[in-house]
């Protein structure tokens, strides 16, 4: 165990002829603390050299600090027990290391350092505690002692090196301001490491029908219930077999869903809940929680035929005969065809189902209104005729005899119908169609090390949507698939790649604007994936989009260029 060990680089040889102009960034900052920068291979904490314990940020520093400053890769809060920890990581093909001063961005050019120290062979491991005390810096031109008579915005680390030094392989750094003359600086000191504890959670769906028979075409409510260990929201797909129709949000652990029941005899619903990402707090301590997706078991609704309703059973011409509480007149109208049958006042409001014979024929069901009931009897030949009412139990209420003066009149008629048929290559409706606009290989390069793992980002690359079905709107989705990556026998999960899809162009008279998809984490995503979708009843146009990719590789996957396939899919609703 090793406590209280004063370490720096050890002088292995000077580099010279380094020429430059000095050229520091603005004017004297009176020591301000600047911001970390993003370029570094990797985070780094400035540390005394007594016993290597960090440099609080803020702290302004001498040109010469007596203590000299060192670089840790991690924060050391108190002394190291185990110097191993802060021992720089190893960059490949390294073969020496370098302090340096230079200017900001300049970092891996030689030709950008303002000053810097002395070359130390690497031995195939990570520098241990290098000192980058400014004053240290002794080799080079302009040299330190002018960038501290100039004062400015400086990066301050060490670089991993090869070729005897000539080529920078990479550079671990922070920022310093400057004050001029006096050569007082501060420091930029990484934010606070975020330790994200990532949890799984397992969810139960479950689905409930409001019915469990159902006429064919009358609809039914199904309700989802999804429940884990802690509250659960998100997303819910409701299933009929294996097509999905509809997405709704839970609220409260519950969603619900409006379904036909399509078909006579069995119709099979489910619901599944979509794995869904929550993220609280904020780093250093942020929690993720991944509640897993889960599905219902099937729940049957049986369709059945719909009810058919069946005339009134008409009474007998005994039945009528045989009835003495008829106390009715009856008439015919040869204008309007319709015979009308006068009865008791106190009928009136009363429905009655209504009959004509000579053959018995059901004429349908009316009220009486001002004791009258009239009905079109036009069907009828011409002739002696009996019409009649019963009440719903099918006794008869009243009946009386009319002549009708006309023959019957045909109820139906014929007409020739023609109707042209469109060629089968002429399109009925506009067009609708993807087209990539960028290629058909997209290279994510220059990754960088951030908290110990590969990030690398790019963009997609434009590609086209058109929707100029203006006649059948029928709404469209656009699938994205995406296969794990893979260099040889390593593979990395396609949960890598995270994406988001961004609009470059919208156009078209009427139009109307997807909805685009949420953007999937890095590290986190999940494929299938909906880059974006048009409800029906509307087109889109002509639309141009893109999407930003950031492509995350675990800590500890071998180095090299690894392979997928991403999919895009434009399908008709």
């Amino acid at each position: 165990m090793l406590r209280n060990r004063k370490s720096r680089l050890l002088a292995a040889g000077i580099v010279t002829g380094l020429l430059a102009t000095l050229a520091p960034v603005g004017a004297a900052h009176a020591a301000t603390e600047p911001s970390y920068p993003s370029t570094s291979a990797a985070p780094v904490y400035l540390v005394d050299g007594i016993d290597n314990i960090q440099y609080a940020a803020g702290t302004e520093l001498p040109w010469n600090a007596p203590l000299n400053a060192h670089i840790a890769p991690i924060p050391v809060p108190t002394t190291p027990e185990d110097y191993e920890t802060v021992r720089m990581p190893y960059a490949a093909t390294a073969e020496q290391a370098i302090t340096f001063i230079s200017t900001p961005g300049g970092e891996s050019a030689r030709s950008n350092w303002q000053a810097y120290g002395d070359l130390v062979a690497l031995n195939g491991q990570g520098v241990l505690l290098p000192n980058v005390n400014p004053s240290a810096q002794i080799n080079g031109l302009p040299g330190q002692a002018a960038v501290k008579a100039a004062g400015g915005t400086y990066s301050l680390g060490v670089a991993y090196v090869k070729n005897n030094g000539l080529t920078v392989v990479s550079a671990y750094f922070t920022t310093i301001n400057v004050d001029a003359g006096t050569g007082t600086w501060k420091f930029a000191t990484p934010a606070p490491a975020c330790n994200t504890v990532n949890t799984d959670i397992a969810t139960t769906t479950t689905l409930a029908a409001d019915k469990t028979e159902a006429e064919q075409g009358q609809s039914t409510v199904l309700t989802a219930t999804v429940s884990a260990s802690k509250a659960v929201t998100g997303n819910v797909e409701f299933y009929s077999g294996t097509t999905k129709i509809g997405t709704t949000a839970l609220s409260g652990g519950t969603t619900s869903h409006t379904a036909t029941v399509g078909v006579v005899g069995a119709n099979t619903f489910s619901a599944k809940y979509v794995e869904s990402v929550v993220e609280t707090g904020a780093c250093p301590a942020k929690t993720t929680d991944t509640f897993k997706a889960s599905t219902s078991a099937d729940v049957t609704i049986t369709g059945i035929l719909p009810a058919v309703a069946m005339p009134p059973m008409a009474p007998s011409d005994n039945a009528l005969n045989a009835n003495t509480a008829h106390g009715a007149t009856a008439s015919y109208n040869a204008t309007t065809h319709a015979a009308t049958l006068t009865v008791d006042a106190a009928n009136n409001g009363t429905t009655f189902h209504t009959f004509v014979y000579s053959t018995a024929t059901y004429l349908g069901d009316f009220a009486v209104a001002g004791g009258t009931i009239t009905a079109d009897v036009s069907m009828l030949d011409a002739g002696d005729h009996k019409m009649a009412i019963t009440n719903t139990a099918g006794d008869v209420v009243a009946w009386a005899m009319f002549t009708k003066t006309d023959a019957a009149i045909d109820p139906s008629f014929t007409k020739q119908i023609n109707a042209d048929v469109a060629n089968a290559q002429t399109p009925a409706d506009g067009e609708f169609s993807l087209t990539n606009l960028s290629g058909s290989t997209v290279n994510l390069t220059n990754p960088a090390l951030v908290n110990g793992q590969s990030v690398v980002s790019g963009e997609l690359g434009n590609f086209k949507v058109t929707d100029l079905r203006q006649v059948s709107k029928p709404g469209w989705n656009l699938s994205t698939t995406v296969a794990d990556f893979t260099k040889g026998t390593d593979t990395i999960g396609k949960s890598a790649l995270g994406i988001a899809p961004k609009v470059v162009s919208q156009a078209g008279t009427g139009a109307t604007a997807p909805t685009m998809g949420a953007a999937q984490v890095s590290g986190a995503a999940a494929y299938p994936w909906d880059f974006a979708e048009l409800a029906a009843s509307a087109y889109s146009g002509v639309s141009t989009y893109n999407a930003d990719l950031v492509f995350t590789a675990p800590a500890g996957k071998p180095a090299g260029t690894y392979s997928s396939t991403l999919t895009l899919t434009l399908i008709s609703k």
